[in-house]
């Protein structure tokens, strides 16, 4: 593995070329400001970036009216969905749903079992989600509002709270904070299968371009 990132990450999420971040920077007054870069895969190069192209790539073309509907656009997920619609979710499950024109049109707290869910990974009309204090991974539509199916969670141990789920090629990927694992749900059968494990807690994963990236306590790591 090597460490591409090793400093307090505030958002991350994969472009066309590695991945765009934004992390907290002390600036020559001492006062904490918020700086967004991007990291170039083929170069192997980090480089600033503007606020515009870092939200952009967040909440889509019509960023400013999402941006300013949702205030805090650092401390959520983002799926962009196929009809250009943008969903936004908070770790307490607080979900907002935007049209492609920008506008708002639905917003409120998306539970199971009582539970928030967090994490977005889009397949086609519908996202997956983890639960983490229910063990589960749930698959939710935004257009019938409610989960259409769980993976996971009562008696099983399938995953140890899972904290984030990618998408790639009909396989899910799930990290699981306790366990430090890696877990797939390949989509055509639903079968759990271990994929990697490390010696930190396992916070997020992601391909770009074919290549391999893993969020873990210490940093940002390719694979």
């Amino acid at each position: 593995m090597e460490k591409i990132i090793s400093s307090d990450i505030l958002d991350l999420m994969p472009n066309d070329c590695g991945f765009i971040y934004a992390e907290e920077n002390e600036d020559e007054e001492g006062k904490q400001r918020v700086a967004f870069f991007a990291y170039d895969q083929d170069k192997n190069e980090i480089y600033p970036i503007t606020i515009k192209a870092y939200l952009n790539a967040k909440l889509g073309e019509k960023f400013k009216d999402v941006a300013a509907e949702l205030g805090d656009f650092l401390n959520c997920d983002t799926a962009i969905m196929p009809d250009g619609s943008v969903i936004a979710l908070y770790d307490t499950g607080e979900m907002h749903v935007f049209n492609p024109l920008g506008a708002s049109v639905w917003q409120g707290n998306i539970t199971y079992q009582d539970e928030p869910v967090r994490a977005l990974a889009v397949d086609g009309k519908c996202v997956w989600c983890a639960v983490p204090d229910r063990n589960a991974i749930v698959c939710y539509s935004p257009s019938e509002g409610r989960v259409l199916l769980r993976i996971g969670g009562g008696s099983t141990s399938a995953f140890s709270y899972p904290v984030s789920v990618s998408l790639f090629d009909g396989t899910l990927y799930v990290c699981n904070k306790n366990t430090n694992k890696i877990r797939t749900i390949h989509l055509e059968d639903y079968s759990v299968k271990d994929y990697m494990v490390f010696k930190e807690p396992v916070l997020g994963y992601f391909k770009t371009r074919g290549v391999e990236y893993v969020k873990l306590d210490s940093g940002v790591y390719r694979l």
